[in-house]
């Protein structure tokens, strides 16, 4: 639960949705009445408890005393950290209507999500994606975060924080760009609490959720959350299920022991999956669009826009498994011990026709076809994550001092049976998809049949520190090493070889940052980064990346965070650099060889900005620019340097208004998110052009509960928000929708 002591009093959480550049003056416009209103409505009214955040429709989101696990283990707030966090509460997704965390992420300033099928939720922050985004489960992160990714129900969590720029020093190797925790909804000792929601919209999209909160007694307290949606989905044929489910018990037998136990279970189900919307030559689209350049002239058709193009049989899905612990002890109000143990299982697998590659007309196909491979993979994870941190919070000579020294040891194993052939054409205009064989033979699967095995281990040693050199100046500091071992074998079954390598690396993370105060509610700061990434994931290395030693990453980042006009308006401003070295490149004498010794880079500057304009009116906005680039990378087709990384939008920006009415119990709120071009390859030779969306929503509050009727993209853009099984087949956005939804609380 995050604590808020924002001006004394608790305040509401953290969010964005989305903006175009023309609604930017006018957010600036209406924040200049800040002052005025400032002096003429007060201050807002003090919650009454310390526990729950609640605030009014008015009060501003950047939460910067809002006390963070996922920033550091510290204890510090928002505003002590030399780095900017955000969040986003549960109260504020609903608000946005953010159903999932590919929504929520979304919403998130400077960062785009998107739904690529093998792992939907995959994140471009800071010009960096895939690997260099560590993605943690109540602050547990697993070595292999890409490959545990899935579009979850927002309805699951608390919240969802997001901590930008290097994390190594908390997290471990892989968080070079940042990190993002969701943390589930916990038991609460503020007494019995139920709430549910149900909605139906387009695309006969199902979502229904439970939360019961029970207090047992004054030690023991239960909270049970489940939620189930259903989609038909946009594209043909493309329906799929969700389910979550949490169960946790905190447990308080003596006042200064705190136990809390939690068990996850996770799944989703679908029929054929959408791997993305192929690209056609121009002369053969029936209604050529505007959203792909090329540099050989292929297009996105509109007319095939809701077309599926896998295999009927396809079958796609993960079931998830977690079981938490968390041990808390106060040895006194200065020294504290806490222990977690974590248990993951998951099974997930992939069968499906992913790529689709244009083919010339034939008599059989005389407008042209696509050619499918095909696909079988399966997933068997599981890992064990322990960690004990001990941390203090004492004065020496007179400065506040807050010390945490703690482990961890994780133990990851992947099993992954991966097959690869193909399958017949299909008419781009009329398919008829057929569907796979599965036998397992090398006729079958061509093109690769091999059993993959790997074992990472890691133990790791950390640190952190953070001292009051004066009451304005505060200096953050922390290191971490790592051993980390790895053993992988490939059974390749169409050669009859077995290939086993192992691999070691004992990497040190670290990071300096400072954080003066201005004023008591005005803060800059600045911090010095350095971490490590593998050149790709640990778990699916091959033996020749394997060889290669860990990238290097650095960062520096600045910045100021302040409240001002009497606590009625937020305002968080950064600049940083980020740079990796040692990413696989090209031999310059012989292009065959792979060698390490690539790098690339970003820079860039994010504002935020949250006011309450009037009691009744709050604004949010929030713009991101950056430069993101390959400084050295030659490739077999040639060289990158200078070229922008995939999947990674220089500019991105975003505006949310809600209005409550006073007359009517009724609230009207709307926002835009408007995000730049980008490019699906290295070599930049497909952009995808940038789109502004539209959201809007009326709610009405009734006695027992709220109903919402919103629109999202109200402009029916086409847009694409990532790339699907090749980098020449875009996932679209969906179309212009329409849901209503009721939400009760009781």
């Amino acid at each position: 639960m995050i604590v808020v002591e924002q001006a004394g009093r608790p305040g509401h959480r953290r969010g964005a949705y989305s903006a175009r550049w023309g609604i930017i003056p006018v957010v600036a416009a209406a924040l200049v009445a800040l002052p005025v209103e400032a002096q003429e409505t007060g201050p807002l009214p003090q919650a009454a408890s310390d526990d729950i955040i609640v605030t009014g429709t008015a009060d501003r989101q950047l939460l910067l005393d809002a006390k963070t696990e996922t920033g550091s283990r510290l204890g510090l707030t928002v505003r002590e950290t030399p780095a900017i966090v955000d969040i986003l509460s549960q109260e504020l997704m609903q608000e946005r209507g953010l159903r999932t965390t590919v929504e929520a992420l979304n919403a998130t300033p400077g960062a785009t999500s998107g739904e690529l099928a093998s792992s939907p939720g995959q994140m471009s922050m800071r010009g960096f994606t895939a690997g260099a985004v560590s993605l943690l489960w109540d602050g547990v992160r697993q070595t292999n975060s890409a490959l545990i990714i899935r579009n979850l129900d927002s309805w699951s969590f608390d919240r969802i924080e997001v901590l930008k720029g290097p994390a190594g020093v908390l997290y471990g190797e892989g968080s070079l760009a940042g990190a993002v925790n969701l943390v589930p909804k916990k038991p609460r000792f503020n007494g019995d609490s139920y709430a549910a929601t149900v909605g139906y919209g387009s695309f006969d999209t199902l979502r229904a959720g439970l939360d019961a909160n029970v207090v047992v007694s004054d030690t023991v307290a239960i909270r049970g959350v489940a939620s189930a949606n259903r989609t038909s989905g946009f594209v043909d044929d493309t329906d799929a299920r969700f389910l979550a489910t949490t169960l946790a018990v905190t447990l308080k037998p003596v006042e200064r022991l705190t136990i809390e136990l939690a068990g996850d279970y996770l799944e989703d189900r679908y029929g054929t999956a959408y791997w993305g919307t192929p690209l056609v030559p121009r002369a053969v689209a029936r209604d050529a669009s505007d959203l792909v350049r090329t540099s050989d002239g292929f297009v996105l058709d509109r007319a095939i826009r809701q077309r599926n193009y896998n295999v009927i049989n396809a079958d796609q899905g993960s079931e998830t498994w977690w079981a938490r612990s968390r041990i808390g002890y106060e040895f006194s109000d200065a020294l504290r011990f806490t222990n977690e143990l974590s248990y993951y299982h998951a099974d997930r697998r992939f069968r499906n026709s992913e790529v689709y590659t244009y083919a010339a007309p034939t008599a059989a196909f005389p407008e042209g076809s696509f050619r499918r491979g095909t696909t079988r993979i399966d997933h068997r994870h599981r890992f064990v994550v322990e960690r004990a941190v001990l941390a203090s919070d004492v004065e020496i000579g007179g400065h506040r001092n807050r010390f945490s020294i703690g482990g961890e040891y994780s133990d990851s194993d992947l099993a992954v049976p991966r097959r690869f052939g193909s399958t017949s054409g299909v008419d781009i205009f009329s398919p008829r998809r057929g569907s796979m064989s599965l036998a397992e033979t090398v006729a079958n699967f061509p093109d690769g049949r091999a059993d993959f095995d790997s074992s990472t281990v890691i133990a790791s040693l950390f640190a952190e520190e953070a001292f009051n050199l004066t009451p304005r100046l505060l200096l953050v500091g922390g290191v971490r090493y790592d051993n980390i071992a790895l053993y992988r074998s490939i059974d390749d079954l169409n050669a009859g070889r077995t290939t086993a390598f192992s691999r070691r690396w004992n990497p040190v993370s670290w990071r300096a940052g400072a954080v003066f105060d201005v004023a008591p509610k005005t803060q800059v700061f600045g911090q010095y980064s350095y971490a490590v990434a593998p050149v790709g994931s640990l778990a699916l290395l091959s033996a020749t990346n394997a060889k290669f030693d860990l990238t290097t990453g650095r960062s520096v980042e600045g910045g100021v965070k302040t409240t001002l006009f009497g606590d009625r308006l937020d305002l968080t401003a950064a600049g940083y650099w980020i740079e990796q070295d040692g990413i696989v490149t090209r031999d310059s004498a012989n292009t065959s060889i792979a060698v390490q010794g690539g790098r690339q880079s970003s820079r860039g500057l994010e504002l935020s900005a949250s006011g309450a304009v009037t009691r009744a009116f709050r604004l949010d906005a929030n713009l991101a620019i950056l430069d993101a680039r390959f400084d050295v990378l030659r490739e077999a087709g040639g060289n990158r340097a200078g070229n922008t990384p995939p999947v990674v939008p220089e500019r991105v920006a975003s505006v949310f208004g809600i209005y409550r009415l006073d007359a009517l119990p009724v609230s009207i709120s709307g926002g835009a998110r408007y995000m730049s071009h980008f490019f699906t390859d290295n070599a930049n030779s497909v952009r995808v052009r940038g789109s502004t969306v539209f959201d809007a929503a009326v709610t009405w509050r009734l006695p027992q509960g709220d109903v919402t009727l919103r629109g999202r993209n109200l402009t029916d853009r086409l847009y694409a928000n990532w790339f699907g099984g090749s980098a020449r087949q875009l996932t679209l956005g969906a179309p212009r929708s329409v849901d209503i939804s009721f939400t009760a609380r009781f």
